[in-house]
């Protein structure tokens, strides 16, 4: 599974179906929680990667914590999750998909930022590649959860000029960091 990249890849998964999953996928398993996890500085990782989980957290800032711990000086943590402030979730709020009883955190790039750096962290890079924002609201709209006539502009881009506009508005909003999915890369100083 590591494509030979990687000497070792291990998945800290609490889930027993998802760890089960991983295993089959020949991918080393820590079947707890990833506060739990202790190592030895020899077994220290180069890079950590955590995709659309701290978003559910009691306790993002502890998680973020342990994170760092478990990096190597000059290791890289890759961290994704939905963006508060991306096109989609602020255009259509709670009709949102994202705005639901799981995700107890909301973080925007400046927040995640800041909590990264607050842990120690070099942030690096943050982007928002996502390809669906523009997709998502108009489909809201299509099947009748979510009203532009209030918003000509979004009405014009999303619905009547949807096949000349709708793939340049999707790539503004990535180039403007606008998009809905938020990536941050950051290094543990050596």
């Amino acid at each position: 599974m590591s494509r030979n990249v990687f000497k070792r890849v291990v998945a800290v998964e609490p889930t027993p179906g998802l760890a089960i999953s991983c295993r089959e996928r020949g991918i080393e398993v820590l079947e707890m929680p990833i506060e739990e996890v202790t190592l030895q500085s020899t077994d220290l990782f180069d890079v950590v990667a955590s995709f659309e989980v701290i978003e559910h957290l009691f306790s993002p800032l502890d998680f973020a914590l342990q994170m760092v711990r478990l990096l190597r000086p000059g290791g890289l943590l890759l961290l994704t999750c939905p963006n508060g402030q991306g096109f989609d979730i602020e255009t259509l709020g709670p009709v949102s998909d994202t705005v639901d009883h799981e995700h107890l955190n909301y973080f925007n790039a400046a927040s995640l930022e800041k909590m990264l750096r607050r842990v120690g962290l070099d942030v690096l890079e943050s982007f928002t590649p996502g390809l669906l924002d523009a997709e998502l609201v108009r489909n809201k709209v299509l099947e009748g959860s979510f009203d532009l006539s209030h918003q000509p502009f979004l009405k014009r881009v999303l619905l009547d000029g949807w096949e000349q506009h709708g793939q340049a508005f999707q790539d503004y909003l990535i180039a403007q960091g606008l998009s809905s999915n938020l990536w941050v890369l950051a290094r543990k100083p050596i």
